[in-house]
């Protein structure tokens, strides 16, 4: 078997057993294919850990962020580990695969409180401004229901710190009203339920299942289009971008910086670590860790004052609580 067949049968397994995400996929073909490249002509069973070490040398000579190829690295090693367990190579030769140079300390994005205030507020405004011209014509009532569906995606992309794969992938279902909880399907099945403890929160999501019900749709889907089908990934990211624009915010943020924002407020407010890794979903202490390098720690009163639930609160643990991991 040569390496291009190698790869396709990698992501075909990825796409069907293992329900890997388009872009996932596409990374691990991007990734994948350019180890091809570097191999040239090698066959297959021909690779050795000294194709993989020269190929990880060559990486370092290139402008990669110590991130990236980190991916990379790990992306061989899935690769590797699928062609062992099938049978095609006897050992894989990532088993051993180290990043020799030391890996970049990144700081997450933190909003500002000035950000997130002007961020929150800005479907707010539309609301307030459709609101008295939403019954005039289909166009009217598409415009405020996709601006009071925007209002509840950042919220809860702020209060829960979601990720926005996982906020994408919620249903209705998944949104018990009278216990004011949320449960989130996080990566690897590894499931977590919120309790939002903000009523202003619980009380636009009930305004904007209202809304949704009364489009009669087919789909399980918690968030939607104007279609009536789910919002996917780029969806998200382009509500955000829509409304990083209309709270004039200059500077390049994502869904993710909110998030980021959260768990930086909780840790700078104290919350336990631990707590605040459940909060987050995230497998590894590790992961978490890095809230407790930000700056925002130093500034703490700065930090919190001011920013808001949904106008203004002083403490960010107010907003979210975790109940119990499942």
């Amino acid at each position: 078997m040569d390496v291009q067949q190698a790869i396709a049968e990698f992501l075909q397994h990825g796409q069907t057993v293992r329900n890997l995400s388009d872009r996932t996929l596409r990374a691990y073909n991007s990734d994948l294919s350019q180890f091809h490249i570097h191999l040239s002509d090698t066959k297959m069973r021909d690779i050795t850990p000294e194709h993989l070490e020269s190929y990880l040398d060559k990486l370092g000579t290139e402008p990669y962020r110590d991130t990236s190829i980190r991916r990379k690295v790990a992306a061989l090693k899935v690769f590797f580990r699928f062609l062992e367990e099938q049978g095609i190579v006897g050992e894989s030769p990532a088993r051993k695969l180290k990043i020799k140079r030391p890996v970049e300390s990144r700081v997450p994005t933190v909003l500002s409180p000035r950000e997130v205030r002007s961020l929150l507020a800005a479907p707010k405004s539309q609301i307030a401004e459709l609101s008295s011209s939403r019954d005039q014509s289909a166009g009217s009532r598409n415009r405020y229901f996709c601006a009071v569906r925007d209002n509840v995606i950042l919220e809860l992309l702020f209060s829960t710190g979601i990720r926005i794969g996982e906020l994408v992938a919620l249903d209705v279902k998944d949104v018990d009203l009278e216990h004011h909880q949320i449960q989130i399907t996080g990566r690897a099945t590894r499931g977590r339920l919120v309790t939002l403890t903000a009523e202003p929160i619980s009380a636009a999501l009930v305004n904007y299942l209202d809304l949704r019900n009364e489009r009669a749709l087919d789909t399980p889907a918690l968030f939607v289009g104007r279609s009536g089908t789910r919002l996917t990934i780029y969806s998200i990211e382009n509500i955000f971008k829509k409304h990083v624009r209309l709270a004039e915010i200059k500077r390049h943020i994502t869904p993710h910086a909110l998030r980021h924002t959260m768990a930086a407020m909780l840790v700078s407010n104290g919350t336990d670590i631990r707590e605040v890794q459940e909060i987050l979903g995230h497998a590894s202490i590790l992961s978490t860790q890095v809230y407790t390098r930000l700056p925002i720690q130093k500034r703490r009163s700065a930090a919190i004052k001011g920013l808001p639930v949904f106008a203004e609160i002083p403490d960010a643990a107010a907003r979210l609580a975790i109940k119990k991991k499942v």
